[in-house]
């Protein structure tokens, strides 16, 4: 019998390890369609705010990868995310060495466009490299790529996680201004997006520490070149000063149509070919996820905060509910990035797929809202113990998802509902009135006896009558 996470996340196999935990291939069952499953690990309370802020952190777009759902049992947590099987362009470029510059362009401008959505949310991802770069399996149609891992990501106004000093990133990708112990900030996810774009051209490693090399002699007049090195100049002031503007940069190199398939200078075909091994039985039959629709080749820019400045356009808040055990962290920096080695490859995706199109919805959570709930989660690490991963004695395990919201009183917290319709009047909901987007779906009883439906209007979620 497979592992079931808090009764609704089928663990099938493991599809890839670092160092905050495994991913595992898994089936949702609440919304019957595959996803990856990030089970982390707990180690200490500081870590579980980071956890808070990726699991909060869904922004929607289809090249920036994150959270739709998560769990807590005992003392681990799970991420659902998409299931994306085509790698990641470490593997791209392990596998094809310097690609040509019109196929690089492709990448790096959905790097940018990626980027140019994160920033105008008010967040720095603060790893962005090619091995958080995930891919879909494409194979050599135009090649779609999603940016992924905010387990670091830091949001612009916001309290800082690590200690003054601590550097966070991975060496090669890491700015010169963050070395210096300066503030976090757009600049610096800019500067690893170059150092990415230098990658994609040269097929090379960064060096861990110093300048990049030039770029060759025969790459004088490149666009894609110029678009890099404004990207990387040392001085973040004469730095490309936002995705936005090097997007406009990138443009010319986009006007002409990416012929595909695409080679490699030696008469190569490039493909993106699937890196996920076939599903195990019983699972041969489970439906295939949905392909990912294809980006525009040429994104058109769109307005985005200046660096350091708020969103200009902030999405809706919406409240988190809070666990009722103790999630685990996500990942803890000091020094030279905790988990330096490549993130798993196979996390990512269906946008879209089986019955659950209403799961990603565009999400902020604050650190106000997320410092209430690790307060909540601390105190049952406290209460279990120093060491935070074992129940006390007597205790009973307790499992709680993101689509589970601990609020009804006529159900026992260590319970876990197994339908959508509550037999008994729930006096905190009433017709017409607000739900959250992680009840989408759930039928509830007013006080008055009337069945309703948290259902989607508009921009917001509201109780309407069930048919």
């Amino acid at each position: 019998m497979p592992d079931v996470f808090a009764g609704r996340f089928e663990l099938i196999d493991p599809v890839g390890s670092g160092g905050a935990g495994t991913v595992w291939r898994a089936w949702d069952r609440r919304l019957d369609r595959l996803c990856a499953a990030k089970v982390l690990r707990q180690r200490h309370a500081g870590a579980l705010l980071r956890f808070v802020r990726e699991q909060g952190l869904r922004l929607e777009h289809p090249n920036v990868l994150s959270p739709y759902s998560w769990a807590a049992e005992d003392d681990q947590a799970l991420l659902a995310m998409d299931l994306v099987g085509g790698g990641s362009l470490s593997h791209l470029v392990a596998d094809f060495g310097a690609l040509p510059e019109r196929y690089a362009a492709e990448l790096l401008a959905q790097v940018l466009t990626a980027l140019e959505h994160v920033h105008g949310a008010g967040v720095v991802h603060r790893d962005v490299k090619p091995a958080n770069l995930l891919l879909e399996a494409t194979g050599t149609a135009l090649p779609v790529l999603r940016l992924s891992d905010f387990g670091i990501a830091f949001l612009l106004g916001e309290p800082r996680l690590t200690q003054q000093g601590a550097i966070v990133g991975t060496p090669g990708f890491v700015a010169p201004e963050v070395l210096a112990g300066e503030p976090p900030g757009v600049a610096q996810d800019l500067y690893a997006a170059g150092v990415t774009g230098w990658q994609l051209l040269t097929g090379e490693e960064p060096p861990p520490t110093g300048p990049l090399p030039p770029r060759s002699e025969g790459s004088a007049g490149s666009t894609v070149w110029d678009v890099v090195e404004g990207l990387v100049h040392v001085d973040p002031d004469q730095r490309t000063r936002s995705a936005t503007a090097a997007l406009k940069q990138l443009a010319p190199a986009l006007t002409d149509a990416l012929h595909l398939p695409a080679h490699t200078p030696d008469g190569e075909p490039i493909e993106v070919f699937n890196h996920l091994p076939p599903l195990p039985p019983p699972y041969e039959a489970l439906p295939a996820p949905a392909p990912a629709p294809a980006p525009a080749p040429a994104p058109a820019p769109t307005p985005t905060a200046a660096p350091g400045h708020p969103p200009l356009n902030p999405p809706e808040q919406t409240k988190l509910p809070e666990p009722q055990t103790a999630p685990p962290e996500q990942q803890a920096s000091a020094g030279p990035h905790a988990d330096s080695g490549e993130q798993p490859h196979a996390v990512a995706s269906s946008p879209g797929g089986g019955s659950g199109s209403g799961h990603r919805r565009l999400v902020w959570t604050g650190i106000s809202v997320a410092g209430l709930v690790v307060a909540g989660v601390v105190a049952v690490v406290l209460h279990n113990g120093a060491g935070g991963g074992s129940p006390s004695p007597g205790s009973s395990p307790t499992s709680t998802s993101v689509s589970t919201p601990a609020r009804k009183p006529s159900v026992p917290p260590e319970t876990v509902p197994t339908g959508p319709v509550t037999p008994v009047p729930n006096p905190q909901v009433t017709l017409g009135g607000l739900c959250g987007w992680q009840e989408a779906g759930e039928i509830e009883t007013t006080a008055d006896g009337t069945r309703v439906e948290c259902h989607q209007q508009g921009s917001s979620y509201r109780w309407i009558k069930a048919g």
